[in-house]
């Protein structure tokens, strides 16, 4: 093996054990990769120079010369993370710490092939457009929708996509590494990974649009069932009645209990929503009121407790997250929501805000094309 050959080795175990190691010593390096100090601070040195480690000062525990270390730093690249949302598209350039360091956001065009042809258009706008030192090195997508694993759209209701080889498309267009997820697993992806809760064993967000879904995570590692498919908690049957229905596109759950079906069943009852007003703050806003508006926010609490009754009994998570239209409302649902599971589960989870006010399916898209780009080494050749 060459010199060259040899230094560049030595530099991606260095990194790699860095990126492990989260923060480091030389001589914690020089243990984990087997490599001589010498080696590894030669190694530093060259991975700093070309800004791909930052170095601090530390003073050790009995005082004397500061202690130099060494961990990835978090800018050395970005990847293009994308959230096509129900009515517009958002774009982000995230560094591998999980910060956003620019985004835009794009009101989307009704039908489903202008929304595919605006996303497209819009991505591959965003993954040529000069950005600073360094461009994204890979895309992450998430969609209102199942998603197999290869990217994949099996149905996004919202959009009125079905069948849409997303990941192939992009892929094709821009030679990139891809990754494209459901946003409710994506949201938990980044709060597993970026969260206020990524200690937890056993995570699960809850992710009200207009669609319902929710993402399950265990042991930092996404619950998909055997078509990637798990956590379609919108498609969980209400009631017997159910059975005589037919669902395509929307489930059974979140035809009553998404956005549009809570305006719905509201204007089906008589119940005026105040306009330009978040409907289910202004529904939960008056569920201490004795009067129709009362019964029926209630109503909704009480079913949205039920489905959450049936997953605790499956998964017993040890924390739900409230993601989207739930996560500023947090306040309100969460007391409702507990009262509700007090006696009927075994164990009541952690029921919390989401971390990223808004930001949580763009942060797990971030999550999955940095994966998707796999080892830093990589970026010795950039």
């Amino acid at each position: 093996m060459s010199s060259q050959s040899t230094t560049r080795r030595n530099r991606a175990s260095v990194l790699a054990a860095a990126r492990t190691a989260g923060d480091a010593s030389r001589a914690e390096l020089a243990s984990a990769t087997g490599l001589s100090v010498a080696t590894v601070s030669r190694a530093v040195v060259a991975l700093i120079d070309a800004g791909l480690l930052v170095e601090q000062s530390a003073v050790g525990p009995a005082g004397g010369r500061p202690l130099g270390r060494v961990r990835v730093d978090e800018s050395a690249a970005t990847v293009l993370a994308v959230d096509v949302a129900d009515r517009h598209t958002t774009l982000a350039l995230v560094d591998l710490g999980g910060t956003v360091r620019w985004s835009e956001r794009l009101d989307a065009p009704p039908g489903a092939d202008e929304r595919l042809a605006h996303t497209l258009h819009a991505i591959e706008a965003a993954w040529h457009a000069p950005h600073g030192r360094r461009r994204p090195v890979a895309i992450g997508v998430a969609i209102p929708g199942p998603v197999q694993a290869d990217g994949t759209i099996d149905f996004a209701p919202a959009l009125h996509w079905h069948g849409i080889h997303l990941g192939d498309l992009l892929r094709q267009r821009l030679d990139a590494p891809v990754a494209v997820g459901n946003d409710a697993n994506l949201i938990a992806v980044a709060e597993s990974r970026w969260g206020e809760h990524r200690e937890a064993t056993s995570l699960m967000a809850l992710a009200v649009f207009e669609g319902v879904g929710a993402g399950i995570v265990e042991h930092g590692r996404i619950l998909e069932g055997s078509r990637g498919f798990a956590g379609q908690i919108g498609r969980m049957l209400v009631g017997p009645d159910s059975i005589d229905r037919l669902y395509v596109d929307f489930g059974d759950l979140e035809s009553q209990l998404g956005s549009a079906g809570l305006v719905r069943r509201a204007a089906a009852d008589g119940i005026e929503l105040p306009a330009g007003v978040e409907p289910f703050a202004a529904v939960f806003a008056r569920a201490g009121e004795r009067s129709p508006a009362g019964a029926f926010a209630r109503r909704v609490l009480d079913e949205f407790a039920v489905a959450l009754a049936n997953v605790c009994a499956l998964l017993d998570p040890e924390v739900i997250v409230l993601a989207g239209r739930f996560a500023p409302i947090a306040e309100t649902v969460v007391p409702e929501l507990e009262r509700r599971l007090t006696g009927r589960v075994l164990h009541i989870p952690r029921l919390v805000p989401a971390s990223a006010d808004g930001e949580g399916a763009l942060l797990g898209a971030a999550a999955i094309a940095v994966d998707a780009f796999g080892s830093l080494e990589r970026l010795l050749d950039a």
